[in-house]
């Protein structure tokens, strides 16, 4: 508490300074360093100081933090290998004979996310259907938009992916100190219907493609990619640096090209899953929740690039070297996303080091009756998830505070941590300082801040459709009641904006 609200201001200036210029990374940088110049008794100089020695040195030798970083170069290298072996323009148009339609394209782009329900499939979902969206003329904030919402809210409710076993460390940590004998994995499961958000930022992804119902900045780029053909803005700066990685010198290649590295892909993610999470000690399941899949992921993608330059040197007598510097320039394509990277997971440890959560959880959490706990637990965690960008923080701050609070109040508490998981996966979906959402920008090869600036306003409808969903379980804990409530509201909004949009003489985008 010793900062007070000015705990707000480091990310807020970021974000405002990020969405006024575009400029992610000088925004992200200016927000650290005045958070540090205030720890710093108003300082700049040791501000300065702090922010690179104390804050992003330590962010970067974080041994989360460097694997992801890797993942994200290792990913460059596979995306430009594709590229230019003709593998992932083979894939488009032999997926294409099929899914022929836009409508089609993103139906596929979200029923593949499922696939990878073991870790955010952000990155990886992109980079595999990019070139079956950018055929079907599906823009590439809309593809960021669909991989985004089947983020962190899919990994969220999945008890093989990462997020379980955290999420279940947390509960069960809470579990012991109040004597309480549930099973942390059964409120895991339980939390599910009452987690509205992430449902419902899922479900919405469905609503939005089926019924033509995008609006918005994201109704303007689409009808710019129906019409035009072109897949992001003139002045897009581009995740992956596509003007640097001329597709002149690719080859028509077969699609074997492209089957072979996929398969390759997979077989190294679930053999280093197998291996690092022992199967044949912890069965299959629990080999997902002991796994490194960080690292089988990084595997994976390395695996299925040598497959391509090998398929490639054999197949179409490419030459090696030339292969090898190709796979090295997709290193450099994207050296852009660990830096601000780098920045996004800086600017929340000021965020965590000024107390932000607890100033936040402090001033609102008093004098509430306990039908009104729910929302106030979600838009408290949607609030400070926006504003440090990480849903695992919000984690570790509500769950403890919520759980106490549901065994005091008689609350159910599974109700009481889907709402906290829902107030986290907000920040986490859309926050321009959100990993997750920088890696579904980088997955798509989109702008990231109009990425957030076409997403933003899906998830805000979303987001108010679930505050009244929990309204109604905050009275009743019924989760069904939840979700119907949600379903009316959404459906309401988003019918309301359809008939606005019309209004002004615009047609929807078919």
């Amino acid at each position: 508490m010793e900062y007070g609200f000015l705990s707000l201001l480091p990310p807020l200036l970021a974000i405002i300074i990020a969405i006024l210029t575009k400029q992610t990374v000088i925004a992200l940088f200016l927000g650290v360093w005045f958070g540090a110049t205030v720890i710093n008794h108003w300082n700049p100089v040791q501000g300065f100081t702090h922010t690179i020695n104390e804050v992003m040195v330590p962010s970067i030798a974080d041994s989360w933090n460097a694997a992801l970083i890797l993942l994200v170069v290792f990913t460059g290298g596979f995306i430009n290998i594709l590229r230019k072996t003709g593998a992932g323009q083979a894939f488009a148009e032999f997926t294409t004979k099929k899914i022929n339609t836009r409508k089609k394209g993103q139906n596929f782009v979200f029923g593949s996310a499922f696939l990878f329900s073991y870790t955010e499939p952000v990155l990886i979902l992109g980079t595999i259907t990019r070139p079956v969206t950018d055929r079907l003329k599906i823009s590439r904030v809309k593809l960021a938009y669909i991989t985004d919402s089947l983020g962190s809210p899919l990994a969220a409710m999945s008890p093989i992916s990462v997020y379980g076993p955290f999420i279940t460390g947390i509960i069960g940590t809470q579990l012991t100190a109040l004597a309480l004998t549930d099973n942390p994995w059964s409120l895991f499961i339980q939390m599910i219907p009452f987690n509205l958000y992430g449902l419902f930022a899922i479900v919405g992804v469905l609503f939005i493609i089926n019924m033509n119902l995008d609006f918005g900045p994201m109704y303007k780029a689409e009808k710019r990619a129906i019409e035009t053909g072109q897949l992001y803005g003139e002045h897009d700066k581009l995740m992956i640096d596509e003007a640097s990685s001329s597709t002149e010198d690719t080859i028509d290649s077969d699609i074997m090209s492209f089957i072979i590295p996929l398969l390759l892909l997979f077989v190294g993610i679930f053999s280093v899953i197998f291996w690092t999470g022992e199967i044949a000690t912890n069965g299959l399941v629990g080999a997902f929740l002991n796994a490194d899949v960080i690292f089988a992921i990084t595997t994976g993608f390395f695996i299925g690039t040598l497959g391509a330059i090998l398929y490639a040197t054999l197949r179409y007598k490419m030459p090696l070297q030339k292969l090898l510097n190709d796979w090295v320039d997709g290193f450099m394509q994207v050296m852009i996303v660990p830096v601000i990277l780098v920045m996004a997971w800086s600017i929340g440890t000021i965020a965590t080091d000024m107390g932000l959560g607890e100033v936040i959880a402090h001033y609102a959490g008093n004098f509430i009756p306990a039908y009104l706990m729910p929302v106030i637990i979600f838009i408290l965690g949607a609030l400070i998830s926006f504003a440090t960008g990480s849903s695992w923080g919000v984690f570790s701050i509500m769950i403890p505070i919520a759980i106490p609070m549901a065994n005091e109040m008689d609350m159910n508490l599974a109700l009481a941590i889907g709402a906290s998981i829902s107030g986290g996966l907000f920040g986490d979906h859309c926050s321009p300082i959100s990993d997750t959402s920088i890696m579904a920008s980088t997955g798509a090869a989109a702008d990231h801040m109009e990425h957030i600036r076409t997403q933003l306003p899906y998830a805000l409808m979303i987001a108010l459709a679930a505050a009244c969903g929990f309204l109604v379980t905050g009275f009743t804990e019924n989760s069904i009641l939840g979700i119907i409530t949600t379903a009316i509201v959404l459906l309401l909004i988003l019918f309301s904006l359809n008939k606005w949009s019309k209004s002004k003489g615009e047609k929807l985008v078919e």
